[in-house]
């Protein structure tokens, strides 16, 4: 009678751990596809935009959103066609942010050229400005060449009547300004590189000249 019980207690146990083994099978497969239902991102970062509804079906491979790496980001700059032959990688650029300047270098350029511009990759070198979003213009002023120094005059509306060969230079006394000639060089968004015709501390006149006719002498008052 005793041997017979100890069967049954073995054959239950072996039953029970079967049984528990199925469970724990049935379990993993759930677990499993409940994990599937999970949206999964290949990078850590901010989720900036999700395109999708409550009962929506999308396909394996389909975009659903976009996340931003806070940890760097990277500027698409456009360009005007003109300096294309003279972008290169490795190039710097420097914006102002918040009254601070930092630096950029070109890391890839794209050639394609769309409504007369083309498009180059930038990234930042040292440190990234804070407070700084995805989508943000920046105003970056690009080096095609090494610092120098330089005279430089504000661009202005004297340019269109005199082709940057003169300009009214104020006397000394800051009462007339009279005519000297003068040679332009390089020129940025802002300035004109002064070759000669001009020093440093020299004061001019840049607006425009369009009612000075052929005058000669200009009388300032304060």
């Amino acid at each position: 009678m005793l041997n017979q019980d100890s069967a049954s207690t073995a054959q239950q146990v072996s039953q029970a751990k079967q049984s528990y083994q199925g469970s724990q099978t049935a379990l993993n497969v759930m677990r499993k596809k409940v994990g599937d239902l999970i949206v999964r991102a290949p990078i850590d970062g901010q989720l900036t935009s999700l395109d999708a509804e409550i009962g929506q079906n999308k396909n394996k491979g389909e975009r659903l959103g976009q996340i931003d790496v806070l940890s760097g980001f990277k500027v698409r700059a456009d360009i005007d066609e003109h300096y294309i032959s003279r972008i290169i990688t490795g190039l710097f650029g420097i914006f102002t942010f918040a009254n601070k300047d930092y630096k950029l270098v070109i890391k890839k350029v794209y050639t394609q050229v769309t409504n007369s511009r083309f498009q180059v990759d930038m990234e930042f070198v040292g440190e990234v400005p804070k407070g700084i979003r995805r989508g943000q213009t920046l105003q970056i002023r690009l080096a095609f060449s090494d610092e120098v120094e330089a005279v430089q005059v504000a661009k202005g509306g004297f340019y269109q009547q005199t082709g940057g060969n003169w300009i009214f230079k104020v006397s000394d006394d800051g009462r007339t300004a009279y005519k000297v000639d003068i040679q332009l060089g390089r020129q940025n968004p802002d300035y004109y590189e002064v070759l000669s015709g001009l020093k440093p501390g020299d004061k001019v006149v840049t607006s425009s000249y369009e009612n000075y006719g052929d005058m000669q002498e200009l009388v300032l008052k304060k």
